[in-house]
């Protein structure tokens, strides 16, 4: 759950494509994971204006992942501003508790440098145990919230076969990489498979996080997408044992 959580908020996401000109959006999803049945829930909201924009999401654990975590929650927050249609972040927080234990990730973007600073702070109880603040080897204009509310904007031919190479802010403290793909004819059966065959206008992709996502080689995940915007069904793919994530809007 841990490590899932990023991944389910992103994609969770992507239910708010279409609906950037408003001003309030809430969204409540739950996440099930195979032979557990639902593991949590992300209740998110998203308030934009013309010139600036602030993403609150929730992630807490339910049933077994609820014990298994340590009663993990976690807060997402992004803040930034509005270019032509673009959100794009100034700041990007992750805000954990599990057991003692509290962490938050600040992820400060300088536009004009072209930097990304990541401050860390770790406390157990109410002792401070880790404060480290670094300067990364990127630079992101998305976060991992951004880029898939960005995701309509980025990729104009959505039925084209082509691979598409983004960096997002939070993903990966390297280069930030996420790799999503509008398959072929080809692939397009086998991720069919996995997600159903949805209408006419649906259109379908693979997204990666080149993270080993609960034993998934590379955090690959398969997305059908409904003609107005919203995911009808995503899957993370590759797990061993234990059956698909799945992602559902309340």
């Amino acid at each position: 759950m841990l490590r899932i959580s990023c991944i389910l908020i992103s994609c969770m996401l992507i239910f708010f494509s279409p609906l950037l000109h408003a001003k309030v959006l809430v969204g409540d999803f739950s996440v099930e994971f195979g032979i557990f049945g639902q593991v949590g829930k992300v209740h998110a909201v998203l308030t934009s204006g013309d010139k600036y924009y602030v993403i609150d999401a929730n992630v807490s654990a339910e049933g077994i992942a609820k014990a298994v975590t340590d009663n993990l929650k976690e807060r997402h927050i992004s803040k930034g501003h509005v270019v032509k249609g673009f959100l794009v972040t100034d700041m990007y927080q992750m805000i954990k508790s599990f057991g003692p234990y509290t962490t938050t990730t600040i992820y400060s973007v300088n536009h004009r440098t072209k930097r990304v600073t990541r401050q860390y702070k770790k406390w157990k109880y109410d002792k401070q145990i880790i404060n480290d603040k670094e300067t990364l080897d990127y630079y992101a204009k998305d976060d991992l919230l951004t880029l898939f509310l960005n995701l309509p904007l980025h990729i104009k031919e959505k039925y084209r076969p082509k691979k598409y190479h983004f960096k997002a802010v939070g993903e990966d403290r390297k280069n930030g990489r996420v790799d999503i793909t509008i398959p072929s004819k080809k692939a397009l059966k086998e991720i069919i498979h996995f997600v159903g065959e949805g209408q006419e206008e649906d259109w379908y992709s693979t997204v990666v996080m080149h993270r080993k996502l609960y034993h998934s080689k590379q955090g690959e995940l398969d997305v059908r997408i409904g003609k107005e915007g919203l995911v009808e069904k995503a899957v993370l793919k590759d797990l061993i044992f234990f059956g698909d994530v799945r992602i559902i809007k309340q």
